[in-house]
């Protein structure tokens, strides 16, 4: 500062002593030097804060968000190191004779032979990708010197040639295969790998916490222009050129001449409903107080929306200025989703008339929204499994009895109801006999739902979740068997702690046992809404099912069956089915397809997911497919329909 006054000095003709042209030029290098070095040190510091994006709900990834998960899917596992472009060709190989085998009947050594001669798709290309026998189809000059000067693009193709011949035959008509017209994206959008943070902060608030002053950096590199003007007038031997650097330090010295005031405010959270239906709207205000004694010129407002909701109208942040005792209202209009919401606290922003630093400030206020499912019966019968190849309404017996279906004929016996005599064979032979008929027996259900963090999928970030849509069909299908005098049950797949900072749940996973009435219909709808095993945002880690599975199987009775919900997006959901069935409870799999296939690495999930299909159906273990846009009601009445033929 001392040589840039100095500077300033002698320039102006103001300095008492004489400065020959060395020293002037010296003068002028340091005062560049410092301008580098205060660059330097000021290179990567952010401009301003980045605050959340309340207005945005919490996305949930497509199946196959990863290329590398989609392929290894296929991939045995093994300790064998090798490069991640030989992983992914032997993946994909391994893909090929999936297919091969679940979908055109033939054996592993034919569908390896097929994948070494090219036979198995049109696309020579995508052939020769797979098969070192297999010659690619010949191309231009220029297109071979494009190809050995950029081999990741001619690799990527081959990928997306492979991936799109794969899903011909997995997902399209197996009597003829023909060569892709397009080719799907490699890899996703830049906005469907969108990583923002919709919420506030995961710590739990109550109250004022977590104050502390930051530095914005807004007015960084103001100095370093200064030293800069003033380095290059000095060389130049221009007055007017550092004079203008004065202008900088003005900038400068206004940035350092206010402290930020600390904010001292009370917020009020206001709901129109705490407990509305699923797709009602929900106005909420938030009114601010400034209860400090100095103005707030610059103060920042972001309310905590639960990540599960989407603001529909006006808007979940505000910048304003308060006078002490002053206050003002934010209003906006949410649309509530089933579950338990929590708000979180609301971030405050205090800053000085410079912007220069803030106070930053979390102000909790405990208001959640709790959101029953709806529980309306389905139109369509429940699917439910009598043995394990064979569907029925109520469980049927083996046992003769009252009923509906024709059992036997036994001798009458004194006392035998009227209407059970076959009178028809008496008018033959005047023999009396009785008709037994298969005894009917409330059925005792489990609906298992699979919450597990890589259940949380859907197709486009705009449509529901899986889990969302297996929780509301798990709530109707409860209705539905509770209608008609079953035991329903409910337990779930999936972690049970919360993911709040500073906060441990002792929540159990979730487990009620089958039984009927009133009572039990409400606690089944409560569990549903509340239970952290079913909540509307994925949990921040995984799960080890395993040891949930053996504790579900000990309280399993011997007569249950069961219902799971699962979109069948891993190898996981395969192994809990099969387990299930394979300790003796029918088990019936309805599975929301979260599918799609704009890239490669979807269309190879959405193969992957078929292919579990197959082996389950396979097993005999039945499996309701559930499309994204159909609803429950179309989807068990097309099963119904499907099984009267």
């Amino acid at each position: 500062m001392i040589t840039f006054l100095g500077a300033i000095a002698v320039l102006s003709g103001l300095g008492g002593f004489n400065m020959g042209r060395s020293g002037l030029v010296a003068v002028a290098c340091g005062l560049l030097l410092g301008a580098v070095s205060a660059l330097s040190r000021r290179r990567g510091v952010r401009e301003q804060t980045k605050t959340p994006e309340p207005e945005r709900t919490y996305r949930v990834p497509a199946p196959g968000s990863s290329l590398r998960d989609a392929i290894s899917q296929f991939r045995d596992a093994t300790d064998e190191y090798t490069t991640q472009s030989r992983r992914f060709v032997d993946g994909l190989r391994a893909a090929v004779v999936a297919v091969l085998t679940r979908f055109e009947g033939r054996s592993v050594e034919e569908a390896t032979a097929r994948l070494e001669t090219g036979e198995w798709t049109d696309d020579r290309r995508a052939a020769a990708f797979l098969s070192k026998s297999v010659d690619p189809p010949s191309r231009s000059l220029r297109k071979r010197l494009a190809a050995t000067l950029d081999r990741e693009t001619v690799f990527r193709e081959g990928i997306r040639r492979a991936g799109a011949s794969i899903a011909n035959i997995g997902y399209g008509d197996r009597s003829a295969y023909s060569v892709p017209e397009t080719l799907p994206k490699y890899e996703a959008d830049v906005s469907e790998k969108d990583d923002y943070d919709p919420r506030t902060t995961t710590k739990r608030v109550h109250g004022t916490e977590h104050a502390r002053e930051r530095s914005t950096e807004y007015w960084t590199g103001v100095g370093a222009v200064a030293l800069f003007a003033v380095g290059i007038g000095a060389l130049a031997e221009s007055p007017a050129v550092v004079l203008a650097g004065v202008v900088g330090v003005g900038y400068a010295g206004f940035a350092r001449a206010f402290d930020p005031p600390v904010p001292k405010v009370d917020l009020e959270r206001t709901v129109s409903t705490d407990s509305p239906e699923p797709g009602d709207e929900i106005d909420v205000s938030l009114t601010v107080t400034n209860e400090s004694d100095r103005l707030l010129p610059d103060l920042r407002v972001i309310d905590g929306v639960p990540p599960g909701l989407a603001v529909v109208d006006g808007s979940a942040r505000m910048g304003t200025a308060l006078r002490p005792g002053e206050s003002v209202t934010l209003e906006y209009t949410v649309t509530a989703r089933r579950g338990t919401h929590e708000f979180d606290p609301a971030l405050v922003l205090a800053r000085d008339p410079s912007r220069s630093a803030e106070w930053e400030v979390y102000v909790g206020q405990e208001t959640s929204i709790v959101s029953n499912p709806v529980l309306r019966p389905i139109a369509a019968s429940i699917p439910l499994r009598a043995t394990a190849a064979s569907f029925s309404g109520r469980l049927q017996t083996t046992d003769g009895g009252t009923g509906t279906a024709f059992h036997s004929v036994r001798e009458y016996r004194r006392n035998d109801p009227l209407n059970r005599i076959d009178w028809k064979r008496h008018a033959r032979t005047g023999e009396l006999a009785t008709l037994e008929f298969h005894e009917e027996r409330a059925a005792r259900v489990v609906l298992l739902l699979d919450t597990r963090k890589v259940s949380y999928l859907a197709p486009s970030p705009d449509e529901r979740h899986a889990v969302d849509r297996s929780v509301s069909a798990a709530g109707r299908t409860a209705a539905t068997l509770l209608e008609n005098g079953d035991t329903v049950g409910l337990a779930a797949l999936g972690p049970g702690e919360s993911s709040e900072e500073g906060y441990s749940s002792t929540q159990e996973p979730c487990w009620l046992a089958p039984a009927a009435g009133r009572h039990h219909r409400v606690e089944f709808e409560q569990l549903l809404a509340t239970h952290s095993q079913f909540a509307s945002v994925p949990p921040s880690r995984g799960t080890h099912w395993y040891g949930q599975l053996r504790t579900l199987r000990r309280r399993f009775s011997a007569e249950t069956q069961i219902l799971f919900f699962s979109p069948l997006c891993d190898q996981a959901s395969l192994e809990i089915a099969r387990k299930l069935e394979a300790y003796g409870y029918p088990v019936t799999v309805v599975s929301p397809d979260p599918t799609t296939d704009r890239t490669t690495a979807q269309q190879l999930a959405r193969v992957g997911r078929r292919i579990r299909r197959f082996d389950l159906q396979r097993a005999g273990i039945p499996v309701i497919d559930w499309d994204a846009g159909e609803s429950i009601d179309d989807v068990f009445a097309r099963m119904h329909v499907g099984d009267a033929r």
